[in-house]
């Protein structure tokens, strides 16, 4: 069951990641439109710089999630040869979950800002784009991706059978 809803989990992420990818490809389109306009019609476009802005926020975003759930972000193992294999367990899951309630509460007051964007009507400065919906995809990414190491923690604290047996 619990295999199950990591595998429908890490299928919500990879959506969200594909969702980056998009918006990727989007703002490769906007860099070419912009280049055009600027070097062949000497007519620049003016609100690129902005929407660069809220584009790479939702890149980055939205990626973390599932780059973390596919273990794809860089780690260093420093301890690993020097600790058993118990004491490296424990201390793996220590800063899975320290992680994630870090993650945690810079997802709750990137909510709490975006919530104050709205009820100001926070918008960008040339082309009066919202920002609050950019801020709010932000803090839900932040909000997953300490979820996906809250559950790697306890993972890696408590073992399937499986994982049992590989560790032994």
């Amino acid at each position: 069951m619990l295999a199950q809803i990591e595998r429908w989990f890490e299928r919500l992420l990879r959506f969200i990641a594909y969702g980056g990818g998009l918006v990727l490809a989007g703002l490769m389109l906007l860099v070419i439109y912009e280049i055009t306009m600027r070097y062949f019609f000497g007519r620049p476009f003016r609100g690129g710089y902005e929407l660069t802005e809220l584009a790479m926020s939702l890149i980055v975003a939205l990626g973390f999630p599932y780059t973390a759930i596919t273990r794809g972000h860089v780690t260093v193992d420093l301890l690993g040869r020097w600790l058993d294999q118990p004491v490296f367990r424990w201390l793996t899951a220590l800063v899975h979950l320290v992680g994630a309630a870090f993650l945690a509460y810079v997802a709750w007051r990137a909510w709490l800002y975006a919530a104050g964007s709205l009820r100001w009507s926070d918008v960008t400065n040339m082309m009066r784009i919202p920002k609050h919906p950019f801020q709010f995809a932000v803090a839900i990414s932040l909000g997953l991706f300490a979820l996906v190491l809250a559950l790697e923690g306890l993972k890696t604290l408590f073992p399937s059978s499986a994982e049992r047996q590989e560790i032994q």
